[in-house]
């Protein structure tokens, strides 16, 4: 879907209002950006969705568009959440510092702080802990739900051997392995093979 600028232009005057509760249309430029970038990222969700042909096929008025869009990324939103409470219940951080900071106190200020209406394309994390896939064009949620699922990959893979096995692996590795930003899974592997 490409929309011109004067048919997004209405879309982000409305979030203006909610954003200043109907108190001004003044916002600074950089709120105006970013609040452009929330219709983009909306709009562009519906388009991942597999929702392409309905939209393509009916044109829909870009206002509709990015409603539909906000649909999908608070449903997007509740779907990590579900990831991560598979994830978490069973989580083992093996003493790394990174990894425990980014999954286990991270993911849950990730999700009290997320702003699915004014800046649903910023991620809020930094995600400190590497993981084996390059998600550097992602944005938002969607990354975040990604690097859950690269999470949950490793840890199932890590499951495979008794925690103390993979201390002695990382120890051997890196006597500072507590505090190093290296990826756990990708040590074991490289010391083990397909063990």
């Amino acid at each position: 879907m490409v929309y011109e600028m004067e048919e997004l232009i209405p879309v982000v005057a409305m979030l203006t209002e909610k954003y200043t509760g109907k108190e001004s249309t003044s916002i600074t430029y950089k709120k105006a950006g970013q609040l452009m970038g929330a219709v983009l990222y909306c709009i562009e969700e519906l388009e991942k969705e597999n929702k392409t042909a309905l939209v393509a096929k009916t044109r829909l008025p870009a206002q509709k568009a990015y409603e539909l869009g906000l649909n999908c990324v608070i449903e997007k939103v509740k779907k990590t959440m579900v990831l991560y409470h598979e994830i978490i219940g069973e989580f083992e951080w093996y003493e790394n510092r990174y990894l425990y900071d980014t999954v286990a106190k991270g993911m849950p200020e990730f999700f009290k702080w997320y702003d699915v209406y004014f800046c649903p394309q910023e991620e809020i994390l930094t995600l400190d802990y590497p993981v084996e896939k390059d998600l550097s064009g992602l944005q938002g949620v969607d990354k975040i739900y990604e690097y859950l699922l690269c999470i949950q990959e490793e840890q199932r893979y890590l499951q495979g051997f008794t925690k103390n096995e993979i201390i002695r692996i990382l120890r051997e590795d890196n006597a500072g392995y507590k505090s190093m930003i290296e990826n756990i899974g990708r040590i074991v592997k490289n010391t083990c093979g397909t063990c």
